[in-house]
């Protein structure tokens, strides 16, 4: 029994059906299970349907959307990301706002947010099909079959569209037996084991794959950034937050530096996780991903100082998030009471909530899809998630030359976002001069977005904010003079470089 469909003038009796799987494993113990049960999630974000016929085939298509987006409140936005001017039309029925958890409904400010979904057609739709029908299957106790998929309704003929602009488009996942019922093609080509559980990891894989072929510049926006715990220099590093994304991501780095080439890694993050950045949880998630950053700086630096080249660490990799200000504030709102809903009043700025899970490299290979880059998301063995790696094969990075297909285009339309428009630099995404561009717009963002003496007329370029932290010559990662606390917190415990907790598990919050 559901209240899902609960005013959405959907029918429930007819033809919706709806299961809850829960987390855990029949391999594991019971305290086990309870664990997962409680801290780890379902994480995947799809949607199935039919779509009408092409050309001469009457039969009904099968379409897929796949990404970063919740079927939730508040995912709603523009580039523009409104956080007063439309809480009494277009957001008066879908105010949300966990990073400030005193702001009530309607008060304002809302909570800006990004995110990216991807559409897929062709056989790639039926793939995301199959993961539905495996996840269904799996928890199918009799009572519910699915609706049959046949060809006499459905054109499922492998159609390979053979126009220019066409795609190579793969499935990826992180997930288990306990939760999906494998095929024996997956048991065979793709699947490792522990404990007896069947696991796939092919996001980890997939990123890790393209990190290690890149050769001009990676672009990565995530809701979280942390892992490669193995190779940190910190006392109490998680023993099992492994990702290789950041080591793979330092690794070409320094390796380009000895090569006498330049690389750039641009990576996009939320100013901090939702939760308000004073709470336990956040701080923790905060300090990992500072003893992350740290070990990427010392390595890169160190390659800097040994090749005796007079560039800054963060002339390879950049850290960034994205904040809004200066929106118009309607007369009529009702009116601020508690410090928190005052200060953001006054300030009429707020950091936009990034929760994309996308990388793109060389202009060339992009990957979109439910996964975070941490351990939860890349082991297979927690969250479980879902991706789609994604090229054009007539627009490859070729002879030094970036391609300048589809995924160039949506890349630059990202950074006219974020940075208000094209400059000339963005053509080379992996040169020095677009690196120091793109920090330098950054830069005057954050000082105009934590500026006292704000001058509305004089407004930001895009969204684009430098992260706050200082990066020193030798790779050492402090706070920015005056912002040890992120802007507009009223708590002391809300640290920018995060606290590691003597109470949580890390394996929830790593």
């Amino acid at each position: 029994e559901t209240n899902l469909f609960k005013s959405s003038g959907i029918n429930a009796e007819y033809g919706v059906n709806v299961k809850r799987c829960e987390r855990g494993s029949t391999n594991e113990s019971a305290a086990e299970n309870a664990f997962a049960r409680l801290c780890y999630s379902h994480h995947q974000k799809s949607i199935i349907c039919d779509s009408p016929p092409s050309g001469d085939d009457e039969r009904l298509r099968v379409v897929a959307f796949v990404g970063g987006l919740d079927l939730t409140n508040g995912r709603y936005d523009t580039p523009q990301h409104p956080i007063f001017s439309t809480l009494k039309n277009r957001h008066a029925t879908d105010f949300y706002q966990s990073c400030a958890t005193d702001v009530r409904d309607g008060v304002g400010p809302r909570q800006p947010w990004h995110d990216i979904h991807s559409y897929v057609e062709g056989k790639i739709a039926q793939d995301v099909l199959r993961n539905f029908e495996e996840r269904w299957v799996k928890e199918d106790d009799g009572t519910c079959e699915l609706c049959e998929i046949n060809e006499d309704e459905f054109n499922l003929e492998d159609d390979v569209y053979d126009g220019e602009d066409n795609w190579n488009v793969q499935f990826l996942r992180s997930i288990t037996s306990q939760s999906c019922q494998f095929s024996l093609l997956d048991r065979a080509r793709k699947l490792k084991t522990e404990r007896a559980e069947k696991i796939e990891d092919t996001i980890h894989r997939a990123y890790i794959h393209q990190i290690r072929r890149t050769q001009n510049f990676v672009f990565i926006e995530n809701q979280y950034f942390l892992g490669s715990a193995h190779v940190w220099n910190d006392e109490d590093k998680p023993k099992k937050a492994v990702n290789l994304i950041a080591i793979e991501l330092v690794k070409n780095i320094v390796e380009s530096i000895k090569a006498g080439v330049h690389h750039s890694v641009y990576i996009i993050i939320p100013m901090y996780p939702e939760g308000g950045p004073e709470t336990m949880a956040v701080q923790e998630i905060l300090y990992w991903q500072t003893c992350t950053m740290r070990m990427m700086y010392a390595s890169i630096a160190q390659a800097i100082e040994e090749e005796g080249l007079d560039t800054h660490p963060t002339d390879y990799l950049a850290f960034f998030c994205i904040g809004v200000r200066g929106d118009e504030i309607p007369e009529d709102l009702p009116e601020p009471e508690n410090d928190v809903e005052i200060t953001l009043r006054e300030k009429d700025r707020f950091p936009i909530y990034v929760h994309s899970k996308m990388m793109i490299s060389d202009d060339e290979y992009i990957i979109v899809g439910s996964a975070n880059i941490n351990q939860r998301s890349m082991s297979g063995r927690r969250d479980t998630e879902m991706a789609v790696g994604c090229y054009q094969p007539n627009f490859l990075y070729q002879d030094g030359q970036l391609p300048a297909g589809d995924v160039a285009a949506f890349r630059k339309s990202l950074w006219v976002e974020h940075m208000g428009e094209l400059q000339e630099e963005f053509d080379n995404p992996g040169s020095l001069e677009c690196m120091r561009k793109v920090k330098e717009i950054a830069q005057r963002n954050w000082e105009k977005f934590t500026a006292d003496d704000w001058d509305a007329e004089d407004g930001l370029q895009g969204h684009l904010l430098t992260y706050p932290i200082n990066v020193a010559q030798d790779g050492t990662v402090t706070v920015v003079e005056g912002y040890n606390l992120f802007p507009d917190s009223n708590s002391e415990e809300a640290r920018v470089l995060g606290k590691k907790s003597m109470y949580l598990l890390e394996k929830i919050t790593t």
